[in-house]
Parts: structure tokens; C-alpha cells; sequence
């Protein structure tokens, strides 16, 4: 073999020889495991995961032969995350993938040497997370949507959607600092749109309840959501009470704009999956998720619920279905 032929064989053969986990053509791959911490199954869990496994695979790994995941479902109960995670840890996994603010936070309590790559809709560094976006600092990197920043843009929608609107209702536990957070966030953003928001801050189910019960409206109202744990698990009598008195209801996620919101606009949770998948590459190749760059949502879809228009007798116009994402008729 001349010199060349050398050469030009030296320069190819990685291509070929090496696959995601580093082994060599004939040998064993190495396995890498991921562990997978979720606070429950829900459908923003399942889209997260499925996008997590399809970004996988399109980077060439295949469960069952150089990659397994380690799912652990703390299926709501709060005290079920802290023994999941420690024996992720206790298992030497090389990733732990968590969603929301209590997976992520037990992850970082149970390791402080494991890589941890988070999928969140708010700002990381306010929750205390990371150091810095482009610098993570410790464990610590992954995908945020930036809650806060949406929240002008939902409501420039829900002005589209509903023009004559000139008030909105927002209900929130102000015992939740991410809740408060969000709501004087739309409090400004409502300032700049001319737009009156009424306080109901709620701490209780209880509270919710009596409070929507006794809420006056007036012609130009909508219900408008800011994430929180408290109204969502009483969502359902939200929409009860808003098709009742004819309100339009906007929130952040697409799963509430199925179970009878009018609309929703939030980050598609299939594609922050994906995009985690990269950070996990990185990784497992051999990267620090202190040097890892936190990445940003790249895409949020705007979901519109005409069963809902139609009970509360709004129609919407044509120029706006067509900006939606998916329209549930």
C-alpha cells in the first residue's frame, strides 16, 4: 500500500470503526445508561421522553445495545423522588434527565458528581440551577423555555384571539415564588397591551373554588393562566366556570387547551426532548455540563380549541387558525 492509499485509509477509518459509545467494529459496545427522573407520567413527560429517545437514535444510539434508559416514574408522590434518585446514583448511571423544578432539584441534592441535564420552562438561573447560561458551572446543564418571557407573547395571542379583550383574571398561589414570579411578569407585560389583570391569589382549593364562584365579569374578561401547581390540579373547574360565563381561558401548555382551555401557547416539550438528547451526546463523549451552554426552547406551538369557542360563543378568525399549531375542532 503506497503512502497515500495510507493515508486517506488512516483519515476514514474513525467513520466507520466507531460508533456513538466509542467501541470498535467487532467488539462489544460499551452501554451507557441514562437515568430518567420524572415527577409523574403526564403527556408533557411523554412527549419529553419520546423526543429524549427519537434524538437518540437519530445520533445512532439503539436501546438494548449501547444505550439504556433508566426510567424512574415518582408518579406524583413527591416523596418517591428522593429514593429514585439516590439509587440512579447508587447505579452509576452516566446522565440523570429530569423534568421540572422538584425532579432537578432532588437530582442536585443526590449527586453532586453526575451529569444532570434538566428540561424546564422557566429561567434556570433564577431557579438557582446554574451559575450562568453559557457557563453552567457544577453538574448541571439542559433545555428552559423562559416562562417569564412568554407570558406578553400569550397574551398578545389571547388579544388576537379575543379582540374586544380588556380584562383578565388570573388566578395563582402566591406561596408558589414561580407562580408570584410569573404573575407580576404579566402584570407588566398587561400594562404595555392596556390590559387590566384582577388579583386572585388562592392557597387553597378551597380558596380557588369560592373565589371563582364569586368573580365578577364583564364583557372583555378572559381567564389567563400562569403555571402553577395549585390551579392546574383544579383546572377542570377553570373551564367549568369560564364556559358558564362565556370567558375566553389562555394557558401555557398545550395539554390544557385538550382538556377544555380555549387556547394555549407553550413550548413543544417533544422538541426540548430532542434537543436534550444533543446535550447527552455531548456528554457521554466526554464534555462537562459546566462547559455546556444552556439551551433555549426552539419551538412553541399555539393550540386553539374550537369545541370551547363554540360553548362560550366566540368566533375565531380564519387568520387566526391559521398561526395555530393544531386546531381541535
Amino acid at each position: 500500500m503506497n503512502r497515500k492509499a495510507f493515508a486517506v485509509l488512516l483519515s476514514v477509518t474513525p467513520l466507520y470503526l466507531f460508533g456513538p459509545s466509542g467501541s470498535k467494529a467487532g467488539e462489544a459496545p460499551r452501554i451507557s445508561r441514562i437515568g430518567v427522573l420524572l415527577p409523574e407520567s403526564g403527556p408533557n413527560e411523554s412527549q419529553t421522553l419520546k423526543g429524549l429517545r427519537d434524538g437518540l437514535k437519530e445520533l445512532g444510539y439503539k436501546e438494548g445495545e449501547n444505550i439504556l434508559l433508566d426510567v424512574r416514574d415518582a408518579k406524583g408522590d413527591r416523596n418517591a423522588l428522593k429514593p429514585a434518585a439516590t439509587e440512579l446514583v447508587s447505579k452509576k448511571v452516566d446522565v440523570i434527565f429530569t423534568t421540572g423544578t422538584r425532579a432537578t432539584q432532588t437530582a442536585m441534592a443526590a449527586t453532586k458528581e453526575t451529569p444532570i441535564i434538566f428540561r424546564h420552562p422557566a429561567d434556570p438561573v433564577a431557579l438557582g440551577f446554574i451559575k450562568s447560561l453559557t457557563r453552567p458551572g457544577g453538574n448541571v446543564t439542559g433545555v428552559a423555555a423562559f416562562s417569564l418571557e412568554m407570558n406578553q407573547k400569550r397574551l398578545e395571542i389571547l388579544k388576537e384571539i379575543v379582540p374586544n379583550l380588556r380584562r383578565v383574571h388570573i388566578f395563582y398561589d402566591p406561596n408558589n415564588r414561580f407562580s408570584q414570579e410569573n404573575f407580576v411578569a404579566t402584570q407588566k407585560a398587561a400594562a404595555k397591551l392596556r390590559l387590566e389583570v384582577v388579583d386572585h391569589s388562592v392557597k387553597t382549593a378551597d380558596e380557588l373554588k369560592s373565589s371563582l364562584n364569586v368573580m365578577q365579569t364583564r364583557e372583555g374578561d378572559a381567564i389567563f393562566h400562569v403555571p402553577d401547581d395549585l390551579v392546574e390540579s383544579q383546572a377542570s373547574l377553570l373551564f367549568e366556570g369560564a364556559k358558564k360565563q362565556k370567558l375566553a381561558t389562555m394557558f401555557h401548555e398545550e395539554l390544557w387547551a385538550t382538556r377544555g382551555s380555549l387556547a394555549a401557547y407553550g413550548p413543544n416539550y417533544y422538541q426540548m426532548g430532542r434537543q436534550a438528547a444533543q446535550l447527552a451526546h455531548k456528554i457521554l463523549k466526554g464534555a462537562k455540563p459546566k462547559d455546556l451552554p444552556v439551551e433555549r426552547a426552539v419551538k412553541f406551538d399555539l393550540v386553539i380549541n374550537l369545541r370551547t369557542a363554540s360553548t362560550i360563543g366566540l368566533n375565531v378568525a380564519p387568520e387566526i387558525l391559521t398561526k395555530a399549531d393544531r386546531v381541535i375542532r
